[in-house]
């Protein structure tokens, strides 16, 4: 029954994965964030830094406040700018994969996104763009205009409605001006949009997509169970030996969680109230999408109570380093997980299980919430959970967390024990 049930599961999702796998705009999207990791990876590391808990006893109250003054211009590029590296990174890939020249796709993009981003009047009398509208806020804004300008180029190439210079021409030369055509029309487009959004009660397209779009989508992606029911999905894909991380989270998920973060480290660097509990964050060191509340329990099981069943301590032995740095695949595909029906619960139950312990330490107040500092996705548990919530405690929710799981785990690995210890009888 179980065999027959891993049997449809499998007809029905694999089709469903692959297509996802192969959608070159979700493709574009996880290359263009994937891009951003290094700016809010170093950004997030020297605001953890600049906010030390109990630093001020240390160095004193002045000291710590002229050092977090003097970090603004790396937060402002590292953070104030996710909207532009996005553009950049979405109008590079998918210019990429057309086999087009992905230097003009990407710049075309950016320009577009900064047509449809309105000016503002500085204190000076000057003009210039608010950070605001080059951050978080426009994040989606940004992935629609880099999908759109791409495509209008793309379009004009296609349809070879293109200037073409003679074959004596250099490459660079000719690929200008095969671009001035495609380049016009794709800025002739942005400012269309631009000019009706001015007339229209929400000033710009990046006001309509925030308020119309991305508020309600984020509220949906980061409710409680929506991050459970991902979660579960994630490692229902892992049980089938495709990368559930990226087919559910980077693929589709990442933007809305993303931008929850970003939000979440605004307030933490204004020193005000951290506004969301569910962000990237969260969904990787509590809510368990990184692999560590799989590899964690299984591991500690066979080291305390399954030491004389030789071949699981033998993988223990080969998955214990990787296990600890997040990477569980020696686990998925050694143990194996993959295709194991017995496990199959636990592995469902694993990020419903997590994602709950988080959610109901912050909620009531008990830990605080992630602050939105990013932290390499290898960092052991504790480590990550202390760093991201700025607090003890969250290393404190993640040792609770595991021990909670290594009991659903010790259940389930304690009947496959018994089932292979009958098979080796017979």
């Amino acid at each position: 029954m179980i065999t027959a049930l891993s049997d449809k599961l499998q007809a029905y999702l694999l089709p469903v994965a692959n297509k996802i796998a192969k959608n070159r705009y979700l493709q574009a999207m996880k290359d263009a964030f994937l891009i951003s990791v290094p700016f809010t990876m170093f950004g997030s590391l020297v605001l953890a830094l600049a906010n030390i808990p109990y630093m001020e006893k240390l160095m004193g109250a002045d000291a710590v406040a002229a050092f977090q003054s003097a970090i603004g211009p790396i937060q402002n590029v590292t953070f104030n700018l996710i909207a532009v590296m996005v553009v950049l990174g979405i109008g590079y890939s998918l210019g990429k994969h057309y086999e087009l020249n992905e230097i003009y796709t990407a710049i075309c993009s950016l320009a577009g996104f900064l047509i449809v981003t309105p000016i503002v009047e500085l204190a000076d009398g000057g003009n210039g763009f608010a950070l605001n509208d080059l951050g978080t806020m426009s994040i989606f804004t940004g992935i629609i205009i880099a999908i759109l300008c791409t495509e209008i180029y793309r379009l004009i190439v296609k349809k070879n409605m293109v200037i073409h210079m003679p074959d004596s021409v250099p490459p660079m030369v000719a690929d200008s001006f095969l671009s001035v055509i495609p380049v016009a029309v794709v800025l002739l487009v942005c400012f269309a949009i631009q000019f009706l959004f001015a007339k229209t009660s929400f000033g710009t397209l990046n006001g309509f997509v925030y308020k119309m779009i991305q508020v309600p989508i984020s509220k949906i992606g980061t409710s409680f169970p929506a991050t459970m029911l991902a979660g579960a999905l994630c490692n229902l894909f892992w049980f089938f030996g495709l990368h559930g991380n990226s087919i559910v989270y980077n693929s589709v998920l990442s933007p809305i969680f993303k931008a929850m973060s970003l939000e979440n480290l605004a307030a933490f660097q204004a020193h005000q109230a951290i506004p969301h509990i569910i962000t990237e964050e969260f969904a990787w060191y509590f809510g368990g999408f990184n692999g560590s509340f799989i590899a964690y329990p299984i591991l500690i099981c066979i080291f305390l109570f399954f030491r004389n069943k030789k071949e699981w301590k033998n993988l223990g032995e080969v998955a214990l380093i990787p296990g600890i740095f997040s990477i569980y695949e020696p686990i998925v595909f050694g143990f194996p997980l993959m295709l194991n029906p017995m496990l199959l619960i636990p592995m469902l139950l694993t990020p419903a299980v997590s994602c709950a312990i988080g959610y109901i330490f912050m909620y009531t107040g008990i830990c605080p919430p992630c602050t939105g500092v990013s932290v390499p996705w290898t960092t052991p548990m504790i480590l990550s959970g202390i760093i991201t919530t700025n607090s003890l405690m969250g290393g404190v929710v993640q040792l609770i967390t595991i021990v909670a799981l290594t009991a659903l785990w010790y259940v389930f690995l304690k009947m496959l024990y018994k089932q292979d210890e009958k098979a080796v009888v017979k």
